[in-house]
């Protein structure tokens, strides 16, 4: 295709068919145009002839232009090249890449202006950001930081800044409590109006140290007070950030609502119980920190003054011996009807799920980047994400039971996790109550439990029909043996 055809240069007219701002649809007859190509093993595309193909890409291969955009090789090509050759055009191609230019420029132009909007937005959460880490530090009160932003601080206002916020000692204090904040040392100060001693600890008779500032609430409305002093003019930190405390607040109270007023379905997790006050204990997951194992808790303190702590292994491999003594063998069982969910429970916990991620969504706002609250909202999703699975595959392919059943020598995982998954250990496990001492594991498969009587008395019949045939078997054996006549005994030789 020469240039004066198409009125385009070749990378232009590559551009254009490879753009994806152009659907299949929109390109009509044109995705049957052949294009050459050769990708290497990044992915990226490149013409056969081009020069940064280098020596390991794979042969060129030609094909159409529609089946080049279904592999997505039009959105990693190379730049210098184009990505790819086309064969000669038609006069009525050319003139359908004509109009498609002109249907293409203001996509590409809002295209633009979206990306420079996106960049904008990058750079004022960046600087956002940056003014949110002075406050952290001088919240913490770091003082090769605080040195720095007393020499930024002079000269400036010397009142001190104060707000109210709610004190939340032991999880039970909603008194009011007030914060203030130094501009002058830096010194952030806060008093619960009910008991002066919240929020400190006496270390020794001398030193009281702080400990409120681990509390999100708190901790956002002091930082308010600190970035209103660091942020100066700068109006980034108030777009960003300025909504966050009253956003924590308001997601917090949505989502308590939220279960207050929607009891849960079903719960396909492990239900684990602390053996002290019989509250249902919390996974604590801890990926990617190998220092600290993965915990079973309750957020209770007892009588003892201590809170209880399980960690997940230990909980998980008591679960597993109980099972396979419970099971003695007989892994198909693990299968039976009865463990399944019902599949209008499952649906009645998927909308559970959805509308409570809907709830989190709609009043999170500049929290989004609190740790909890974002851990909350991947377990709701990892939740509803299992839910849906079970539904399309069925809970006991799912929990990988199935195989188990079909193959035991075969069901140990690939980690060493044990031998069922945790999907599977809450399907066949009723309640783990965990003592201070030791940890009771309550089977669906116990001795004594209807389900138990079921499968045993099911595989007795099975037995007994198996006896049967055997014992049928041998007494026509032995009819034959007695209905055949003797054999004459051998005479003797002479």
């Amino acid at each position: 295709m020469t240039n004066h055809q198409a009125g385009k240069s070749n990378l232009q007219v590559r551009e254009i068919l490879f753009s994806p701002l152009l659907t299949l649809d929109e390109l009509g007859p044109l995705g049957h145009v052949a294009v050459t190509y050769s990708v290497k093993e990044n992915g990226c595309s490149h013409s056969p002839s081009c020069r940064q193909r280098g020596k390991r890409a794979a042969e060129p291969t030609t094909t159409s232009l529609e089946e080049f955009r279904g592999h997505r090789h039009h959105e990693r090509m190379c730049r210098t090249c184009g990505g790819a050759d086309l064969s000669a055009l038609e006069p009525e191609e050319i003139a359908s890449i004509e109009e498609l230019a002109l249907l293409l420029l203001p996509r590409l132009e809002a295209a633009q202006r979206r990306a420079e909007a996106e960049r904008l937005v990058v750079a004022r959460v960046r600087a956002a950001d940056a003014l949110d880490e002075r406050a952290r530090a001088i919240l913490a009160g770091r003082e090769w930081r605080l040195a720095e932003e007393r020499r930024r601080a002079e000269g400036g206002s010397a009142d001190v800044l104060s707000t109210v916020t709610r004190c939340r000692e032991d999880g039970t204090c909603t008194a009011e409590a007030d914060v203030s904040f130094d501009p002058l040392t830096l010194k952030v100060d806060f008093r619960c109006r009910a008991n002066p001693l919240h929020g400190r600890l006496a270390w020794t008779d001398e030193e009281i140290l702080e400990v409120w500032k681990h509390w999100d609430e708190v901790v956002y409305d002091t930082l308010a007070l600190i970035a209103s002093l660091v942020a100066e003019d700068d109006p980034c930190w108030s777009e960003i950030y300025g909504t966050r405390a009253d956003d924590w607040r308001a997601v917090t109270a949505a989502l308590r609502a939220f279960d207050e007023a929607n009891s849960q379905p079903m719960d396909l997790g492990l239900n684990v119980r602390c053996g002290l006050c019989g509250r249902r204990m919390a996974l604590h997951e801890r990926e990617g920190r190998a220092d600290v194992p993965s915990m079973y808790g309750c957020e209770h303190r007892h009588t003892d003054g201590r809170f209880h702590r399980e960690e997940k292994v230990g909980v998980h491999r008591a679960v597993d011996r109980v099972l396979l003594d419970a099971l003695n063998g007989r892994f198909s069982w693990v299968t039976a009807p009865e463990l399944a969910p019902a599949p209008a429970a499952l649906a009645a916990y998927a909308d559970h799920l959805t509308a409570k991620i809907a709830t989190y969504d709609a009043y999170i706002g500049a929290a989004k980047a609190n740790a909890d609250l974002s851990r909350q909202r991947t377990d709701l999703v990892t939740r509803l994400e299992q839910v849906v699975m079970v539904q399309r595959h069925g809970v006991f392919a799912v929990a990988g039971l199935d195989a188990l059943a079909r193959e035991p020598w075969r069901g140990r995982v690939a980690r060493d996790d044990g031998v069922f998954t945790d999907l599977g250990r809450a399907l066949l496990v009723d309640r783990v109550v965990c003592h201070r001492d030791g940890i009771e594991v309550f089977t669906h498969l116990d001795e004594g439990t209807a389900l138990h009587r079921r499968l045993y008395a099911e595989d007795l019949r099975k037995e007994i029909r198996v006896a049967r045939i055997q014992l049928e078997m041998l007494e026509d054996e032995l009819a034959e043996l007695e209905e055949t006549p003797a054999d004459p005994p051998d005479s003797p030789s002479s």
